[in-house]
């Protein structure tokens, strides 16, 4: 408490690892120190800091493992020690903002800095001897490999190849004016069956923003096809995640770098040779075995 009253200013980075939904909030303070008895377990502790939220759905898997490590810390209030931490930090943050901020003003959405109450559920009654999540750990682990190893034709194959888990019939597109899809993929005799899938896959580090969303939005239809998958090693802006949402939830599906890590873990027996080979190194045989008794859906 008295670091936090004594050593935070304002402009201070602060980076909040939200416990609820796996995803990293960065802000800066705005103000001073202050006493607030009356919100006491109701929304948060009494001790308070006014903070500008400038983002505050950024992936896991956007930051290196040294950073991740750094934020994993123990203690309520501590300072990352990974080399050149604030400056990388920064960098991850600006990439979002940068990313979101056209789609948002397109949207008549004005870039408005989010409440602290808006997070303040993500770290109340928070649990200092938490142990390790295992499960986390090795998606990090597989994410990584997706960015080390497969990049164009090769995650196109890996997307490929869990469909075809699934039971799909596949299609990979060949180069040229295919409009961006990658993977077309139907179930049933020969693939005619019903749900018919156009898939595009991205496997840039930066997020798919609402151009990418609405150009597949506008190939199902040309294809014939009756939904859409997108798969995105960058994730997705906020505007994406809304107007799927709100829009599209019966007709697109959005697999970001964990659901695609889950994916392949679930689907990790009925994989190619090459590709079980590849993350065998990062997948637990135990943790093969537990996953092998549900049945994989999509």
């Amino acid at each position: 408490m008295w670091r936090f009253y004594t050593e935070v200013n304002s402009g201070d980075m602060v980076v909040l690892p939200r416990k609820r939904t796996g995803e990293i909030a960065i802000g800066r303070i705005k103000g001073p120190y202050a006493y607030q008895p009356e919100s006491a377990g109701i929304a948060m502790p009494p001790h308070t800091r006014s903070i500008d939220w400038q983002v505050t759905d950024i992936p896991r898997s956007h930051f290196d493992q040294d950073l991740l490590n750094s934020l994993g810390s123990q203690l309520s209030l501590s300072q990352p020690r990974a080399p050149d931490a604030e400056a990388r930090i920064r960098r991850i943050a600006n990439i979002f903002m940068e990313l979101e901020a056209p789609e948002i003003a397109n949207l008549g959405m004005p870039p408005e800095s989010i409440p602290a109450t808006a997070i303040s559920e993500d770290v109340v009654g928070a649990d200092p001897a938490e142990e390790i999540n295992l499960d986390q750990v090795i998606k990090e682990r597989i994410i990584a490999r997706f960015r080390r190893q497969y990049a164009g034709k090769e995650l196109e194959h890996l997307v490929a190849s869990i469909l075809r888990a699934y039971d799909y019939h596949v299609m990979q597109t060949r180069e040229g004016p295919d409009g961006g899809i990658d993977v077309l993929a139907g179930k049933g005799d020969l693939g005619f069956g019903e749900p018919r899938l156009c898939v595009q896959v991205k496997g840039r580090t930066t997020p798919v923003g609402l151009t990418e969303y609405s150009s597949l939005q506008g190939n199902i239809a040309a294809f014939g096809a009756g939904h859409g998958l997108l798969v995105s090693l960058g994730g997705f802006t906020k505007p994406v995640h809304d107007r799927n949402e709100q829009q599209s939830f019966f007709a697109i599906r959005l697999w970001g770098p964990e659901d695609l890590a889950q994916r392949l873990l679930e689907s990790y027996d009925s994989l190619p040779q090459d590709i079980r080979a590849d993350f065998r190194d990062d997948i637990p045989l135990d943790t093969v075995q537990v996953l092998r008794r549900g049945e994989p859906s999509l």
